[in-house]
């Protein structure tokens, strides 16, 4: 297969844009980004207040000692608790703390405000191939090459 070497240019040029185009210039926060991702996975997965950390670890595709690492940070900084399962004591909920929920709802607009912008810009169409292609992408760190 001959490379095409105007494509994989113009395909280099286009990520260097998307990277300086500010749209992960986010509201700054207290928090780490991969904080906040566990605090938001709680919060919008928390539906039947029956999250686990395999869960926390699926939706973010990430290792269950990270989340678990995460998890017990922000249980330390009275983010989260962790609840024993009435039925089956080796499982454990995480849920919000009363200090999550209201950290989680001070931030959640304003650091989901810059990916709103460009979801606008582009129009649902767009975003919605935008977001298969970048999840497309996400599976390359899966092949080792």
């Amino acid at each position: 297969m001959k490379k095409d070497y105007q494509t994989l240019q113009q395909l280099d040029r286009a990520l260097k844009i998307f990277r300086r185009s500010g749209i992960y210039d986010r509201v700054s926060t207290k928090l780490s980004d991969a904080d906040i991702m566990v605090l938001f996975c709680v919060a919008f997965c928390d539906v039947n207040q029956m999250v686990k950390l395999s869960d926390i670890a699926k939706t973010l595709k990430v290792t269950l000692p990270a989340v678990t690492h995460k998890v017990n940070d922000l249980v330390d900084k009275d983010y989260l608790e962790k609840v024993p399962s009435e039925k089956d004591l080796r499982v454990i909920f995480i849920h919000l703390t009363e200090n999550g929920k209201k950290y989680v709802e001070s931030i959640r607009d304003d650091y989901y405000r810059p990916i709103e912008q460009l979801a606008i810009h582009l129009g649902e169409e767009d975003s919605k191939n935008l977001l298969r292609i970048m999840n497309k992408i996400s599976e390359i760190g899966k092949i080792k090459i």
